[in-house]
This record gives structure tokens, sequence and C-alpha cells, in this order.
């Protein structure tokens, strides 16, 4: 009778909502119920032997975002503190799953293969958990050695603790120290003969002598040897090409054997996690097509090159799967070598980081260069369409969640490239010294003009995409570039260790466009401080090549890149380049720059030709600003920015005098400040310094009275008064931001010449060289410039200055004894106290006696032939292409460039930029390290804007966040 009553729908299924699934209910259950999350730090001892508790936290997670939500960085941390027995069985308990999973015949299989059970998803759900859990110890470690506990830690007891192989093999299974119950030691037998044979699959060959290689410590997999390669084997991968087929040494063996402990005792956990990761990566199936795996069913890991490029002819082949499986293996070797990014600065060249050693000075010869070369051509491979089609993307709005997981794994490939690049040990006290980083050697040995042009399209390809996406060519197709600074940080790498390669760049025809980009993303990115580390690195790059003649005399060709009309400069290259560095050395908070980028000026100027008039404008008012009482006075650093532009016009006046009559005009426009500087003293710069805020503050008194208030005489002079003695503008120190503003400062500071300030002076009339200053405070001098005898030219540096240093104000010039204490108070920002022995030692150092007897021979030429009052002629710059001051100036230098040179505390920078970017990747795609506290460097949060702020504050207020 009950039978046809009406069914009735639960109230979700009647409001549209399904039921949990068992999956999803049973996250649920895994992160509030007593048998999930919570049993972990809980005060029972979770016994190994309870397989039910343990498989869930390898099977219950579909994805990486599952295993980051539901498990807290808190978890982790009160079950380290709580019960820290739980927490060791559970890495245990995933490090033997995954170790057990690797040489098993049913790995790589789906959720259809028997019992519905998914090794593929175990294996990487082990590879996240543990990259979940390992963070969190790597902090507590970190914590640990700063307190500078001597007790046992959980990482030393679990983690980086060897074992005896007697007690390992006799506990095999629980920590998957054997397989197929053969011990260590013959593993390594095996092991021995495995290397032997494979050396015939793949052919890296620098015809060295094999036995030079035999100390390199063979890769020891955590299940066992590398597998030894059959015949069928053998004849299955595609061939593959020898990226260092010349005569040179073996890479260097980090021992000739391993120690007497070594020998007795089985590789730590992290070793052997760090063994089984590589393993991981060139995983038949799993990472690579099943196509390289022969036809013995152990035999499915194969040391191939994943994609075509340096190394290899061919591409094996990839799906979206084997890519993101890719992925997570890179995400886990990345946390397993993140112990940096919690080792203080200070304490980072002598804290060991094992699995990082292991990458880069452990690994056999083979297994670097398969590893290398997998890395470098999947990072720099052109981009692959939705349909197929190889090539480089102008544009990237229609890019397919395919091409989103293809860059993600570009850049984790370009960072684990970029970490082992990096690394540097600390030998008998000296960072670098006798390195045996095996990836910086093979860099350094490649030498095929295949493979170089091959990385350098990759890299300008890359630097293109950017370009494109900047400009924004079609609406909606602003989708930046992920890995910008790793592309560039690549390209040093390139540059600095290989000199085949740099020299490759220079006659590729290419370094226009890399100094295109470089100088490009510079002036796009000046604006922003959170980029300031990418700019600061492209200064140093653009030092490196400057240091080359053939990048010099590269800069001599017009620009083949398209740059925007915003940043347009007429002429060549250099031209281009001069400009650019004046706008970034006129931004706010980019004075670290300054060297590297004025030694770049430095370099390149003996082989530089026909300078625009705009260059050279800018090059001159570069060296007013960095000769500025104001800005050489505010830091000890501060002189050397003059001497390298001072070096700079010399070599233009020694190699290229009649190339650059734009250039040597200009410097004879501004003939006053080379003369102030070669008078100049500590009194002189502070009474000038006093002398302009008193005249800003004069003309702030007029803006504040001009509507109304009418203050006497007596009141101004006194308010102009407190102003130079007591007032210290913060911008004081700081250049003009721009060229409108740098015309406007510039009638603060009245010489005798004022330098151009567009192209178009020369033709609209004004020229400085015909008529001296008007304004009362600085007189004309009253005899003309004539040219100097010999004895008269060795006394040019000892002659008063002509300049007036009496204030605006009033007639009485300030006491020496207010200046000097304005000077004990502290000059620029960060209260620098200059001292007249300092400015002595740096101001008889300085090159001025090439500029000044130039000046001397060649202004009263000029000044007879330019009409006073009126524009230069063409006779001005014939007598300029036809001067020669050889019997005048003094003998000249030897052309030395200066090159970059790693310091200890460069190398930290650098490691810093690198981990940092690591960092913000990290926490913006998994969050991978949220929560926890890095010590290497400083993080600061940004402040949330708009909308998203708004509903942030609305969840909080309700109580959801």
């Amino acid at each position: 009778m009950f039978r046809r009553l009406p069914t009735f729908k639960s109230f979700p299924q009647a409001i549209g909502l399904p039921f949990l699934s068992t999956q999803e209910d049973a996250l649920v259950k895994f992160k509030s119920g007593d048998n999930g999350i919570k049993r972990l730090y809980s005060e029972e001892v979770i016994p190994l032997a309870d397989v039910a508790y343990w498989a869930q936290w390898y099977t219950i997670f579909n994805s990486t975002a599952d295993v980051y939500s539901l498990i807290s960085v808190q978890d982790i941390r009160q079950a380290l503190t709580a019960q820290p027995t739980n927490l060791a069985n559970l890495i245990l308990h995933l490090s033997h799953h995954l170790f057990t999973l690797l040489p098993s015949p049913s790995f790589p299989t789906s959720s259809s293969s028997i019992s519905g059970q998914d090794p593929t998803r175990d294996a990487l759900n082990c590879l996240r958990v543990l990259g979940r859990i390992l963070v969190v110890v790597y902090e507590a470690e970190s914590d640990m050695r700063e307190e500078g506990g001597g007790e046992e830690t959980f990482g030393k007891k679990w983690l980086w603790s060897r074992q005896p192989i007697e007690a390992a093999s006799n506990g095999t299974a629980a920590n998957g120290n054997t397989t197929n119950g053969k011990t260590s030691v013959d593993l390594d037998q095996e092991q021995e003969q495995g290397a032997r044979e494979s050396e015939q699959q793949f052919t890296i060959e620098d015809d060295s002598d094999e036995e030079d290689d035999a100390g390199v410590r063979a890769f020891k997999a955590s299940v066992g040897n590398p597998p030894k390669q059959s015949d069928a084997a053998l004849s299955n991968p595609p061939p593959l090409a020898d990226p260092l087929s010349e005569n040179s040494p073996a890479p260097p063996a980090e021992m000739e054997g391993e120690t007497e402990e070594e020998e007795n005792t089985m590789p730590c956990l992290v070793d052997r996690l760090f063994s089984c990761t590589i393993d991981l990566l060139f995983c038949a199936g799993f990472t690579v097509p099943v196509s390289v795996q022969s036809e013995e069913e152990d035999e499915k890991i194969n040391y191939v090159i994943w994609e075509k490029g340096v190394g290899s002819t061919v591409s094996v082949g990839s799906s979206a799967e084997l890519d993101r499986n890719k992925t997570e293996v890179l995400r886990f070797l990345i946390v397993l070598l993140s112990t940096t990014i919690y080792t203080p600065p200070h304490a980072l060249a002598t804290t060991p980081n094992p699995p990082l050693e292991q990458l880069t000075h452990s690994l056999e010869r083979r297994l670097v260069l398969s590893l290398l070369c997998s890395l470098l051509n999947t990072s720099l491979a052109p981009a692959r369409t939705s349909s197929g089609v190889t090539g480089q993307l102008p544009y990237n709005h229609l890019i397919s969640t395919v091409a989103d997981e293809r860059r993600t794994l570009v850049r984790d490939c370009l960072m684990v490239l970029l970490v082992a690049l990096d690394h540097s040990r600390e030998v008998d006290g000296v960072m670098g010294e006798r390195d045996e980083n095996a990836f910086r050697y093979f860099v350094s040995k490649l030498h095929r003009r295949e493979d170089f042009a091959f990385i350098l399209t990759g890299i300008t390809g890359i630097l293109e995409e950017h370009v494109a996406v900047q400009n924004n060519y079609l609406p909606g197709s602003k989708k930046p570039i992920p890995y910008l600074l790793e592309t560039y940080m690549l390209l040093w790498r390139m540059v600095d260790l290989n000199k085949r390669f740099r020299t490759y760049v220079f006659e590729s025809g290419k370094i226009t466009e890399v100094v295109g980009h470089v100088l490009l993303t510079c002036l796009e990115l000046k604006d922003d401080p959170a980029h300031h580390g990418l700019l600061r690195m492209l200064s140093y790059l653009l030092q490196t090549l400057s240091a080359d003649q053939g990048f010099a005399e590269a800069l001599n060709q017009p620009m083949r890149l398209t740059i925007p009309a915003k940043w347009a400069v007429s002429g060549s290259v250099a031209d281009f380049m001069i400009v650019s560095i004046y706008s970034i050395a006129t931004t706010p908070g980019l004075n670290p720059l300054f060297p590297a980028l004025t030694i770049s000026i430095a370099n390149v100027a003996p082989f530089l030709h026909n300078l625009g008039v705009q260059a050279s404008t800018r090059l001159l008012q570069l060296f007013k600003a960095f000769s500025a009482p104001n800005f050489l006075l505010a830091d000890e650093g501060h002189p050397r920015l003059v001497y390298y532009l001072l070096e700079t016009f010399n070599s233009i006046l020694y190699y290229q005098l009649n190339e650059n009559p734009n250039l040597v005009y200009a410097i004879l426009r501004s003939h006053q400040d080379f003369q102030t500087l070669a008078t100049f003293t500590l009194v002189s710069g502070l009474r000038e310094i006093q002398r302009r805020k008193a005249v800003r503050a004069q003309e702030t008194v007029k803006k504040e009275d001009a509507p109304g208030i009418k203050r006497t005489e007596s009141e101004l002079e006194m308010l102009a008064e407190k102003a130079a003695l007591l007032g210290r503008a913060t911008d004081d120190y700081e250049l003009p931001s721009s060229p409108t503003q740098e015309r406007k400062q510039s009638t603060d500071v009245p010489t005798a010449t004022q330098p151009l300030t567009s192209p178009g002076d020369l033709q609209n009339g004004a020229d400085p060289l015909s008529h001296t200053s008007t304004n009362a405070e600085q007189p004309e001098p009253d005899h003309k410039p004539q040219p100097l005898s010999e004895k008269a030219r060795g006394k040019m540096r000892a002659t008063e200055s002509v300049t007036s240093l009496s204030s605006p104000t009033s007639e009485a010039e300030v006491p020496d004894d207010e200046l000097m204490k304005v000077a004990y108070a502290g000059v620029g920002p960060n209260g620098y106290i200059p001292t007249q022995e300092w400015v002595s030692s740096w101001q008889k150092g300085l090159p001025l006696d090439p500029v000044l007897v130039a000046i001397s021979e060649l202004l009263p030429k000029i000044q007879d032939t330019t009409p006073r009052g009126g524009a230069p002629s063409s006779k001005v710059f014939n007598v300029l292409k036809g001067a020669s001051l050889v019997d005048v100036l003094p003998p000249p230098q030897p052309v030395l460039p200066r090159r970059f040179q790693w310091s200890p505390a460069s190398a930290l920078w650098l490691t810093s930029l690198l981990w940092g970017d690591i960092y913000v990747a990290g926490l913006t795609s998994v969050g991978m390290w949220r929560d926890t506290t890095v010590k290497l460097f400083g993080v600061k949060q940004a402040p949330v804007k708009g909308r998203t702020a708004q509903v942030g504050r609305v969840l909080k207020m309700i109580g959801v966040v």
C-alpha cells in the first residue's frame, strides 16, 4: 500500500544542490574528523602499521590545491611541536610509498587499473604532501640554528641522518633502502656496470679520459641504481647530438671516492628523496613518453633530453598530462632545494644545502648533461599553439589553459636551472674559488653555433613576446610574461659563463635587439619599485656586455627594434642607450643603478661615432647633475660617477674627437662646470648647497605671500637665512626627474653657460657660448679664455674658481664655521658627513686635465667663429671635425674596460633576487611558502586596493575569513 506514495526530494535536491560526493565527503572528514589531520597532533602515537590512516594522505587528494587548502602550516607546526613522532612517521610512510611506487610494474598507470587504484595520483600526492611538510621543517631548523640549539633537531634526526647498512638492510621495506633484496654495496656494483653500458646510449663526449670522470659520485636513486640499458633500449631513443665534442678536460670531480663512513651507511632520507625526484623527471609514461621505455619492464627510467635543442636533434614528444607531471615534480624539487630561503644572508655561505650540493656537484656527468639540456631546451623551445603549430606567439589573448600550464612548466624549468647555475660553495673562505659546479662547467663548454642560435633565438623570442604584450597590439591581449626576470638572468649567466656565446651574440647581429629590449624594460619598469631588483640586474648585464669592443662597435648601428613613440630617439643605438640611461638616472630611487650604467657608457666611449645632439646634451646634463655639490657630497660613492663620466669625455677627445662634433661642442658650452669642479672644496660645495636652499626658500615665501600677507625685507632675509642654515630638503641629493624639471632647476644655479635642453636649441638661435650669464650673481670673467702655454696648462688645476658663491639674499657670505655645522649634521638622506680630507682624496684624482686642455685649446676658436647671440654655423662643426689635440693632450691611458666583478656581496644579492622571485611565484600559484617566515630577504605585503579590498573587509566582518 505504500508503494504508490509520492517521493519527496531532500532539501539540498529541492534547491538544486547535490549531496557531497564520496571524494568530497572524505576531504571534509579528513579536515575536521577525528581520524584526519587532528589525529596527527593528538596525544596518540600513530604506529606505522596503521596503513589505513597513512594511506589517506596520498589517496584522497585530487590536486595540489586540495593539499594546500586542507593541510595548513599551523597543522604541521602543531604536529612538529606536540607529536613529532607522528610527523616523522608520516614522512617515512609517504617516502616509502613513493620509493615503492617507482619500481613497481603498475606505475605509472591510471585509475582504470586493478582495484581502482591510481599509482600516478598516489605519487603526485606523496610529492605534494611532502612538499607541504618540508617547508615547515626547514623553517623550524632555521629557527633552531639561530637559537644555537645543540640538541638533535627533528631535521637532523629524520631527514639528514645516515643509517648503517646493516641496520638499513634489516628493515628495508620501511625506509625503501633496498630493492629486490639487494644491499647498497650490490647496488653500487650494478650502478658502475649500468653506467658503463648507458654511455653507449647517450654519448656526450669532450674527448676526455673516462678514467678522469670516475671520481664523480655515481647517481644513487632511492629505489636502487640507475637502470641498466639493454640492447633494445639503446636503439630506442632518437639520436642525440653532442654539445661538447671538443677537446677539453673532464668536469672536476667532487671527490676521489666515497669516504669510509659513506661506504658503510645509507644515504639520508633527503638524499634518497632527491634521487627519486630526479628519476621521476625521466620516468617513461609519467614525465616522458612511453616510447622511450625499453622492452624490459624494469627499464622505465631513461635519461633522455625532453626537447629538441642543445644536445638533441629531435624532441621525444610530450603531452599536457606529462607536462603537468613534470611541473609537479619540479615544484617538489624546488622545495627540496629551498633551505636557502630560510637561511639568513650572513649565514648563507656557511650553511650546507645537501640537495643543492648533490644536484650541482655529485651527479654523474651523463645525468647532469641530460638534466641541463632538458631544462634549457624546455625553457627556450618555441611556443606551441592550440593547433599544434610551433612558433613564437606575437600575442596571447587566445592562449588556452594548456598553454598556461606550459608557461608554468617553462618557469619552473628556468627556476631549477638558474638555482643550479647560481650555487657556489665556499672554498678556503672564498666564494666560488675553484668551484666545481657541473652545471656551470658544461654551460661554459658549449661551443656549437647551432646551440648558440637556439639559445639566443629562444631568449629574444620571449623578449619580443613581452614587447608585444606591453604594446597591447590587440584588445584583451595583455597577459604578462611570468618569467621575464628569469629570462634576463639566464641571458646574463650565458654571457658571463661562456665567452664564445658572448662573441656569438655580437657577431649574430642581434646585439642591437638585445640592448633595445634591456633598455625598454628599464624604461617601462623604472617607476615601479617592485621591479627595481630586475632593473639593477639589467644594469649589471649592460655593464657585462659593454666590456667587449664588439658590443661598443655595434652601438653605432641604427636601431632596428621598434621603439614606442614616447621613448623614441633619433640616431643610433648609442644615442638611444645614452638618452635612456639619462631617463633612468633622473628617476628617484634608482641610485644603485648609477655606477653600472655610467661604467657602461665609459666602456663604450672610445668606439662611439656621430653622437647626436640629444644624446650629447643628456651626457652633459648627467655630468652637471652628478657634479652638483648637493649630490656630490651626499654619499661616499658619488664622486666615482663623475670620474666615469670624465673618462667618457676623455675617451671621445682622445679617440673619436673628429667623429663627435656634437658632444665636443656640448663640452665646450659647459666649460664653466669643468672649471668649477677643478677648484672644488668642501666649503665651496657647502656654500653652494646653502645658496640653492636659500633661493628655494625665497621662492616658496614669495608664493605663500603672493595672495595676501606681505612680509618685510628683514623678515624675508631672516626666513631665507633660517632655511639656508637649518633646512635640509630631502630632494637636494636627487637628480631632476624630467627635462622640464632640469630646466627649471638650472635657473637656481646661474652658470656662465647653460646646457642644451632639446635638439632644436642649435637651430633656434640661443648659443650660450656667444653670451655669458647676465645674472648679477654670476659675473662674467674679466678676461676671455686664451690658449694656454705648456706651463700654464700644468697649473690649470690650481686656478681660482670664477664662480661666485655669495648668497643672493645677502651681501655677506655665510661663515665657514656655520657651514661646517651643516656638514657635521650630515649631507643627503643617509646623513653622510663629508670632510675636506675626503674631498681632497678624490678631487685631485679626477681625470680633468684632458678636458680642461681641450677647452683651453678649442674654446677660443669656437668663440671666434660664432656670432654673438647667434646659433653655431656649419663652420663651427667643420672646425671641430678638423681639430687635432694630439700635440697638446697628455699621453692617453690604455683602454681597459671595467668588467663586472663577482664579489660575495653581489653573489648574495643575485641569490636573494632569484629566490625572491621563486618565493613570489610559489605564493601566487599554490601558496607554497605561505605563512612561513623566510630569512634570506624581507617580505613586504602590498596593500590591497579596489573591489578586492572591499570584499575582503566584508568577509572579515562576517567571519568568513
